[in-house]
């Protein structure tokens, strides 16, 4: 019995031994010495713009001899700077047509700081001009900051019906004494300018009343013409004139009337009123007489043109005595 207890006793021995020698050479049990050391790093930030805007291109779509209000919002933006800086701004000489050799010369599109109902503001030039509207700094918890510039434009009287292209350029600077910090590529700053010019024809009359003067029943104005200019004022279309008129009234009595067609028109004062009725009797209002005289096209170098039409009376036998009128409407169709 003592034997058996000490071959159990010498048996936990070895294996307490054994188990604390697998402890002792474990390898989470083995120290190590870590060695350490310090770089510095060094950067120089550069004061730097960039310039993006919105949107890239825009089209307008006017007549000739109008304006455009200067409501067209640019939004300029200056995404990852870390300067303020002024928004400048210029064009390409001119919006141009390549098939009609036409153009619309830069200075017709303006700018203004804030929106305008109508057309004003300051002209785009070929050279860029400060427009001291701030672009504040990018920050690293806001690295876009934006403004915005509003633009517009004229059509000049004349400019033939086509589309005209063109530039414009903006860019933000930072602008200290006379040292200017200016945008880095890349930059997005070229907008694409259409306008769209649509034909018509105009007109202007001049003088705006007739004064037959005084006739007899059953006479008329033989060869005494009353000339009326018709002018197109900044059109770009070649226009016929067409005549049409109310019947006569007896201005004390409406009831007492005599025909339109006594009233006749001429593109010359060299023939008589025999000549002219009934060939060019004036049709009653509303419909039109086409009397194939034509007011030509105006261009951007002669920017009004004009015709002349002629217009004479005969009285019918038998009409009362008095004060009559009628109305004359004249229209240029094109």
């Amino acid at each position: 019995m003592k034997t058996k207890s000490l071959n159990w006793f010498i048996t936990a021995i070895v294996a307490a031994l054994t188990f604390s020698a697998l402890l002792l050479i474990s390898p989470s049990n083995v120290s190590a010495t870590t060695s350490n050391s310090q770089v510095v790093a060094n950067v120089n930030v550069l004061g730097t713009l960039y310039t993006d805007i919105s949107p890239n291109s825009i089209t307008w779509t006017s007549f000739p001899n109008s304006t455009i209000a200067i409501s067209t919002m640019i939004t300029v933006n200056d995404v990852n700077g870390n300067i303020p800086g002024n928004i400048f701004i210029w064009g390409t000489a001119q919006l141009s047509n390549t098939l009609n050799g036409n153009s619309i010369a830069i200075g017709n599109v303006m700018w203004n700081p804030t929106s305008l109902i109508s057309y004003g503001g300051n002209a785009v030039t070929t050279s860029p001009v400060n427009t001291l509207i701030v672009v504040a700094a990018p920050k690293i918890s806001s690295p876009t900051t934006s403004n915005y510039i509003y633009l517009g434009a004229n059509v000049p009287a004349g400019t033939p019906a086509a589309s005209y292209t063109g530039s414009i350029y903006f860019e933000i600077e930072n602008v200290s004494g006379s040292n200017s910090i200016y945008s880095s590529q890349p930059s997005s700053n070229t907008l694409s300018v259409t306008v769209n010019v649509l034909p018509t024809c105009y007109i202007s009359l001049s003088a705006n009343s007739i004064n037959f003067g005084t006739l007899s029943s059953g006479k008329n104005t033989t060869t005494t013409w009353n000339e009326i200019v018709d002018s197109d004022p900044g059109g770009n279309l070649e226009a016929t004139i067409q005549v049409a008129g109310t019947n006569w009234i007896y201005t004390s009595n409406n009831a007492i009337t005599f025909y339109v067609a006594n009233t006749v028109y001429s593109g010359t004062n060299t023939i008589s009123y025999s000549q002219a009725f009934p060939t060019n009797s004036l049709s009653l209002y509303p419909a039109f007489e086409p009397t194939n005289i034509i007011v030509p096209a105006p261009t951007q170098s002669t920017s009004t043109t004009s015709n002349e039409i002629y217009f004479g009376l005969g009285v019918p036998g038998g009409t009362p005595q008095g004060a009559y009128t009628q109305n004359i409407i004249i229209a240029n169709q094109c």
